[in-house]
């Protein structure tokens, strides 16, 4: 069979293949954007809720602070109940956007885990292995160029 009779997929290469890759590729694509997509909607949700959460304890501040004005006696203590309250929803939202940053790097760091892209530690294990070898090769290279080298007549 000459070169102009041979079929698709005779010279291991098959037109099936390498429609099966693009679509692979397109749906790591895809996910890695509906990855990227999760985390920005997850930014956004928990800036919308740290919003609301301070407006809502902007109006109980008013409440406490009218009442404070009621009872005069309680004032500094409810001004200390506001405070602890504040530093308590401010600890809840760093908490929060803790939670959704990691959320984040670990979704990313899953869909580069499925795609074999080596992490940053897994390159510098390599590397050091790396450094390691050329340690013990320049050694035994030194080593074969000092015993085939003649002794020295003087």
């Amino acid at each position: 069979m000459s070169a102009y009779e041979r079929r698709p997929g005779d010279d291991g290469s098959s037109p099936g293949l390498q429609h099966q890759a693009e679509r692979i590729g397109r749906r790591m694509t895809e996910s890695a954007q509906q990855v990227w997509l999760a985390g920005l909607g997850a930014l956004a949700r928990a800036q919308n809720e740290g919003s609301r959460l301070f407006d809502s304890l902007v109006k109980e501040g008013e409440a406490a602070e009218e009442r404070s004005r009621e009872e005069s006696t309680r004032g500094e203590s409810l001004r200390d109940t506001v405070e602890n309250t504040l530093g308590q929803a401010r600890e809840r939202a760093a908490g929060t956007w803790d939670r959704v940053e990691k959320n984040f790097e670990d979704r990313v760091h899953r869909v580069l885990r499925r795609m074999d892209i080596p992490s940053r530690s897994d390159i510098e294990a390599l590397n050091e292995r790396l450094d390691a070898l050329n340690r013990r090769l320049t050694k035994a290279e030194s080593r074969a160029a000092h015993a085939a080298s003649p002794p020295h007549e003087d």
